[in-house]
């Protein structure tokens, strides 16, 4: 199968879509990721592990003393 670049969406209530454009007006309170992938699971997948990491860099971030 060939790769293919998704747009992930994670929803406020948490929930996760994939697909559409990523500045579409359904986004506008989401977290928005586009991966490279070769399907809808493995596209969820990465775009639930990229915002898992950005969510620890932001709580390391507030950890920090003196930023």
């Amino acid at each position: 199968m060939k790769e293919r670049l998704w747009t992930v969406a994670r929803f406020p209530n948490g929930s996760w879509s994939t697909g559409g454009k990523p500045d579409c007006t359904d986004y506008e309170l989401c977290s928005v990721y586009s991966v490279l992938a070769d399907s809808e699971k493995e596209a969820k997948s990465k775009g639930q592990s990229m915002h898992r990491k950005a969510m620890r860099q932001k709580a390391k971030a507030l950890l920090v003393p003196g930023k």
